[in-house]
């Protein structure tokens, strides 16, 4: 029995839908990747027989998931939905745009009929639209690579603009980036080097080196900083910003902060045994680590099994950036780490610009003043003036100041006078593996009295005309 008319069309209007939802992202009704990826192969052909060539540009939305925590699965589509009007009428007739993933678009123009000023026109218009009932706007960054002189293959072509997307986003870049080859080699060895990261972690090879901290009045040891240090069998010293930005893009940053925060417990443990008391262990969290939902509850696992004595407290180093990104969320970490009994510090504190009111009522105990106000402080009135503002503001929000990178005496001398409670840096001590800080510790009173460091510090073992006041340093008693 042969179908109706009316059944015929409405199982090839099934087909029809089907097949559509198949090539189509339902958000946007933009191409998806895998038509797109069709598409732009028979494209990329015609541009090969008319000796023309292509551009194109890929669009990452970096704010996506931010907006998705703030208004769930209708405020991403509308970041979205924003961002795909933005760009659709920017795309003549035979070029092409998809929403190539979840929070990237991909478009392919044709070069006789784009210029630098069109492509940055497209990113610099996509990035400026507030959404539709929101105060919120897109966060982009762009790449772009040309058929046929940076490739010849589609998926090549593909690859390549979105390495220049990724170096867009690593430098905020508010124009596309055009790709190099040297982008490539960039990023296999970033690979080579989150594999080798993997290796070291599951093989124990990342260790601490432990920094002391300085009282600037009396020059005693107030804590130590851990930092993280690899040492590859093959490579050897690999530095810190080579390899701490390709744990945070890869998620292992994670496993680095908790081996470092139970390397730090453990090697506490050793000190006290030893008949060390060091006052305070600090430990850097980066701002990937604090976003993490099981963070505060990792820093309490730890303590849990790795108690520190009566004497030492905790100290995890936060930065900035989570503050101005997310106010919020970076507040209700703070609570939790000082309900948990661990001390806050902010770190590199000044190359954000964060100011009073953004810090007033915030629980923090500690306020790290950058290495790049403390350099030459004794030789730039600018810099003194900089460094005393913080101080000034510091103690305003009852925060103790401590300054990095204090490299000769005259910086102690300025950074002493201004009132800066302590200070970190070569001057004192490079950073050491825990079995040399116990011979510092044993070590030091003596050369805090000799050497360049003479009439530098009070002696208040000595002197009954001055106490130590736990925020202030030492003070009239």
């Amino acid at each position: 029995m042969n179908p109706l008319p009316h059944q015929t069309l409405e199982a090839e209007f099934r087909t029809q839908l089907q097949d559509y939802g198949l090539r189509h992202d339902p958000v946007t009704s933009l191409p998806n990747h895998t038509y797109f990826r069709k598409l732009v192969k028979t494209m990329l052909a015609e541009a090969a027989n008319l000796n023309q060539e292509v551009a194109l540009l890929w669009i990452d939305v970096l704010n996506l998931r931010r907006e998705y925590s703030i208004g769930g699965d209708e405020g991403a589509e509308r970041l979205i939905c924003t961002v795909a009007d933005s760009l659709r009428p920017w795309v003549e007739s035979g070029e092409l745009i998809c929403r190539y993933s979840d929070r990237c678009f991909v478009l392919a123009l044709k070069r006789s009929e784009i210029t630098d000023a069109r492509l940055n026109l497209i990113v610099e218009e996509a990035s400026h639209l507030h959404m539709r009932g929101s105060e919120g706007k897109p966060e982009v960054a762009a790449g772009v690579a040309f058929f046929p002189s940076d490739a010849e293959s589609s998926d090549e072509l593909i690859r390549f603009a979105s390495l220049a997307a990724v170096s867009a986003s690593r430098t905020r870049s508010r124009i596309a980036i055009r790709f190099n080859p040297e982008m490539n080699a960039t990023l296999m060895h970033e690979r080579n080097l989150e594999k080798d990261l993997r290796i070291a972690l599951q093989e124990q090879h990342l260790t601490l080196a432990y920094q002391p901290q300085i009282d600037l009045m009396t020059g005693n040891i107030l804590g130590v900083e851990g930092l993280t240090r690899w040492n590859h069998p093959i490579r050897g010293p690999i530095s810190p910003a080579q390899f701490i930005p390709v744990a945070e893009r890869s998620n292992l940053i994670h496993e680095i902060f908790t081996h470092s925060l139970r390397q730090a417990l453990r090697d506490a443990a050793a000190w006290r045994a030893a008949g060390i008391d060091v006052p305070s262990v600090a430990v850097n969290a980066s701002p990937a680590n604090v976003r993490q939902e099981d963070f505060v509850e990792t820093v309490e696992r730890e303590l849990t099994a790795y108690p520190l004595g009566p004497r030492t407290q905790l100290d995890i180093e936060v930065t900035e950036s989570l503050l101005m990104d997310d106010e919020a969320l970076f507040v209700q970490r703070l609570k939790g780490l000082r309900s948990a009994g661990v001390n806050v510090s902010l770190d590199d504190f000044g190359t954000r610009y964060t100011g009073f009111n953004a810090l007033k009522g915030l629980p923090l105990n500690t306020m790290k003043i950058d290495k790049c106000f403390v350099h030459g402080v004794n030789r730039s009135a600018q810099a003194q003036s900089l460094c005393q503002t913080i101080v000034v503001m510091a103690r305003q929000l009852n925060m103790v100041t401590i300054a990095e990178g204090v490299e000769d005496v005259g910086e102690l001398r300025a950074l002493k006078n201004i009132g800066c409670n302590a200070g970190q840096g070569y001057l004192f001590q490079r950073p050491i593996p825990s079995e040399h800080l116990m011979e510092f510790v044993h070590n030091w009173p003596e050369i805090k009295r000799s050497g360049h460091f003479v009439d530098t510090f009070l002696d208040v073992e000595v002197d009954p005309a001055y106490e130590i006041d736990p925020l202030f340093g030492v003070i009239p008693a």
